[in-house]
């Protein structure tokens, strides 16, 4: 997001929070969801590095098993099909980062590989993603590993 001025970036963030709940988290608000789902369930957090190595493409949650699932807004997804089909990552291995690693990318304007962290937009962002959380609750948990929407 570089490419755009602080107030564009701000702007873009703004518009993230007025569109619904999958949009915000699959469009720039992915960190807020991991975060989430990394605090209730203790799940390991991953990251897709972003194209050419810069930044971050997306941020989700990991269970291990057979196979490896990434989960975020959208729930359970094979791991292969999320990083390598969804988002066309070369990176055969999404390496985990800790809670405080990933506190670290929040920034107050997203730049150079950061991601949102002003208190403006987490806070809501957090809030919507406790509720979809909640709605979802038995997919979230691991009950049902399958995908939303």
């Amino acid at each position: 997001m570089s490419e755009h001025t602080p107030e564009e970036r701000t702007h873009l963030h703004e518009e993230l929070l007025k569109s619904d709940d999958v949009r915000l988290f699959t469009g720039g608000g992915c960190h807020v969801f991991a975060l989430a789902l990394h605090d209730r369930f203790n799940y390991p957090v991953h990251y897709i590095p972003g194209h050419g190595g810069k930044g971050v493409s997306h941020i989700y949650c990991q269970v291990a098993g057979t196979p490896n699932y990434a989960v975020d807004v959208l729930g359970f997804t094979p791991e292969e099909d999320r990083v390598w089909k969804d988002f066309g990552s070369v990176c055969r291995v999404t390496p985990v980062i800790s809670r405080e690693k990933l506190l670290s990318l929040f920034k107050q304007l997203p730049e150079d590989g950061g991601m949102c962290g002003a208190d403006w937009f987490v806070r809501p962002a957090r809030q919507r993603a406790e509720l979809w959380i909640d709605r979802f609750w038995d997919v979230f948990s691991g009950k049902r590993k399958e995908r939303i929407g």
